[in-house]
């Protein structure tokens, strides 16, 4: 097996399957690229067996073939070497010798038949939509999604193609991001998953924001392809609890703020939060919000950002991190918050499909 192309282009085809690669295992081929050398095109293969990512570039291709090499050392090889060409040369014993400018390297290789084979997605369900759209949808959702592995079944993001729109979903019990877009799709191709958590990190990562992706369901797996990325993920095979029956139905208070205003005042409150103390008030009356936080008797704050509302005063308290993180997500210039009162949950919506759900704080 022997080819040549740029540093640049080895560079970015590493980049693009480098991080899911485990820094221990007890299979070490994992820790390997799968390298397959044909036509002009080198094709880079990594997994931690729930995701599995693969990547394409151009190469002249002097004798085709495939082999598995650590890729992190690959990788540093070829990070550290001048630019210019690298040519890759891999002997019958799966030793490969890297040429880059003046320096040599030597890697030790393992044979591409043992490398695990890509997940089954024949005959899939299949959707297409920008892939900006779908790194959108998942930016103003995952952060609301439980870091607890424990409670699978909110490990991840829901994603439901139904009614001809894509509504992605994600709670952690405390609070729920929802958002809907309208996407085409055949009749009879409605289905809904629950994409892990580390699937989402992998895809939101991803620099490449232009053109489609292309969705491909089949049974417990899922396939993202755009641009010459494909994305494998195993899904959470668990069932999704009914997030509709979250939703507050009876608001009578609507308040609308300047997102970004309201964002700076958190901001600045929140730094008298502590570990053990994560909670801020929130006064709304006429025209007026005020925020005051505290930790401990002798140490507070406390800001004011104008708001659009004549109603009653409703004094609530909330996690203040819980309200940042849907404001960083949101683009609207003005945000409307709902309640009910000071003991019910919170609504956050903009002028896109989206809402959240933010449950209150108990003070004793």
């Amino acid at each position: 097996m022997k080819f040549t192309l740029t540093r640049t282009q080895f560079l970015d085809g590493l980049k693009a399957v480098l991080n899911i690669v485990p820094n221990r295992s007890t299979t070490p081929i994992l820790q390997n690229v799968l390298l397959e050398a044909a036509g002009d095109k080198l094709k880079m293969r990594t997994t931690s067996i729930d995701i599995t990512v693969c990547s394409e570039v151009d190469c002249t291709v002097q004798e085709p073939g495939a082999t598995t090499l650590p890729v992190k050392l690959l990788f540093n090889s070829v990070a550290k070497a001048v630019e210019g060409l690298v040519e890759v040369t891999v002997d019958e014993n799966e030793s490969a010798k890297i040429v880059a400018g003046s320096a040599t390297y030597m890697l030790p290789g393992m044979p591409a038949k043992d490398y695990p084979p890509l997940p089954e997605t024949a005959d899939p369900l299949s959707y297409t939509l920008p892939l900006a759209t779908m790194k959108e949808i998942l930016r103003k959702t995952s952060y609301a999604a439980s870091t607890d592995e424990t409670r699978r079944a909110i490990s991840g993001v829901l994603l439901r193609f139904k009614d001809q729109k894509l509504t992605a979903v994600a709670t952690d019990g405390r609070r729920m991001a929802m958002v809907e877009y309208e996407v085409e799709f055949p009749a009879g191709s409605e289905s809904e998953c629950i994409l892990p958590n580390r699937a989402v990190q992998e895809l939101q990562r991803t620099p490449a924001s232009e053109g489609d992706v292309v969705i491909e369901i089949k049974g417990t797996q899922i396939c993202f392809t755009f641009g010459k990325l494909q994305l494998y993920a195993k899904l959470i095979d668990e069932t999704y609890p009914n997030f509709y029956q979250v939703i507050p139905q009876e608001l009578k208070e609507r308040i609308v703020v300047d997102r970004q205003q309201l964002l700076d005042v958190l901001d600045r409150v929140n730094i008298m939060s502590t570990d053990t103390v994560h909670s801020t008030r929130f006064i709304f009356e006429s025209d007026l919000l005020t925020v005051t936080s505290a930790a401990g008797e002798t140490t507070s704050a406390r800001d004011e950002v104008p708001i659009k509302y004549k109603g009653e005063k409703i004094e609530i308290m909330l996690n203040p991190v819980y309200v940042m993180e849907p404001l960083r997500a949101i683009d609207d210039d003005e945000v409307a918050i709902e309640l009910k009162d000071g003991q019910s949950p919170a609504l956050i919506k903009c002028s896109i499909p989206f809402l959240y759900v933010l449950m209150p704080l108990r003070v004793h």
